[in-house]
């Protein structure tokens, strides 16, 4: 059996009006972080941000990068385990034919806003011809993200499977993989570390390392291209008494504090590191979602 360790990067792009001027400096920065360790990733985009910066995109492309869908606006009425199947199907449809024109290629490649999806979005993405998903947080505790009241990442599968038209986080018969987000209790992405530090996410890896190793699942590391640029702005936190009640739609917002009041460049520098790491070690291979479904296909064939 190959002691191979597969490694998906990805990166989920955001862009508000405020920071609109400074999306391309995150994504020129990003590229030359995964030029400099030899590393394809898969970039999930939101259509509207794919239009705006269509350029970069395609540049994006040429790097010999994927680029996934991230939803249609990821504005804060987007998320799918709150929608008819219908409203979810029309979105999907529209956010895979927008991004599809920008990169003349087909797009199979899915990754929820906020991580939140029902059984209806397993059913519309394969109807609309996603071929993957990578929006189950594997045992990560929903209490300390938007979605309080999934219980379901609880006992998701950690390894790659087809998930049920009922309860996506469980088998079924769903042609689409769903490729979970590394996590154990929190996920293995950047605001992870930018909570809890640089040595707390090199543990986190090293712990998801000897995993593969004797189960073979994938490892899956999530962060933002504004995450690594160091000359942003500071992000404050603002507390309010309403942060210490939770929100269907925004979970506990006092957990913003863990995230804000931070140094970007500290963040961008354990980043840095934590990715050198994971180069660096043994037997690792860097792929996208399209090369881990051909994998995942022969193997399932």
């Amino acid at each position: 059996m190959s002691s191979t360790i597969y490694l998906l990067t990805t990166l989920d792009i955001h862009c508000y009006p405020e920071t609109e001027k400074d999306v391309p400096l995150w994504l020129e920065e990003t590229l030359k972080l995964l030029d400099k360790f030899s590393i394809n990733a898969t970039f999930f985009f939101p259509a509207v941000i794919a239009e705006k910066f269509a350029r970069y995109v395609r540049a994006i492309l040429d790097k010999g990068h994927e680029i996934g869908c991230h939803g249609l606006t990821h504005e804060s009425e987007e998320q799918y385990n709150l929608m008819p199947y219908e409203k979810q199907s029309a979105i999907l449809c529209e956010a895979k034919k927008r991004i599809e024109n920008v990169i003349d290629d087909e797009v199979i490649s899915f990754r929820s806003p906020i991580f939140k999806i029902n059984g209806d979005t397993i059913k519309a993405l394969q109807e609309n011809g996603f071929r993957l998903d990578s929006s189950v947080n594997s045992q990560r505790i929903g209490v300390f993200s938007s979605d309080i009241t999934n219980t379901g990442w609880i006992y998701s599968p950690r390894k790659p499977y087809h998930p049920s038209f009922d309860n996506p986080f469980v088998r079924g018969g769903s042609s689409v993989w769903e490729i979970p987000q590394s996590s154990f209790i929190f996920p293995f992405i950047s605001n992870s570390g930018i909570a809890f530090g640089g040595t707390f996410m090199k543990l986190f890896f090293r712990m998801l390392y000897i995993e593969s190793r004797f189960r073979r699942n994938p490892i899956v590391y999530m962060f933002h291209p504004e995450d690594i640029y160091s000359r942003r702005d500071r992000l404050l936190y603002k507390f309010k008494w309403s942060h210490l009640l939770p929100s269907k739609k925004t979970g506990f917002e006092i957990r913003k504090i863990l995230f804000h009041n931070k140094r970007p460049e500290d963040t961008s520098r354990q980043i840095i590191g934590l990715m050198e790491m994971m180069r660096n070690s043994n037997n690792i291979e860097f792929l996208t979602f399209r090369k881990m479904l051909r994998l995942l296909e022969s193997k399932d064939g």
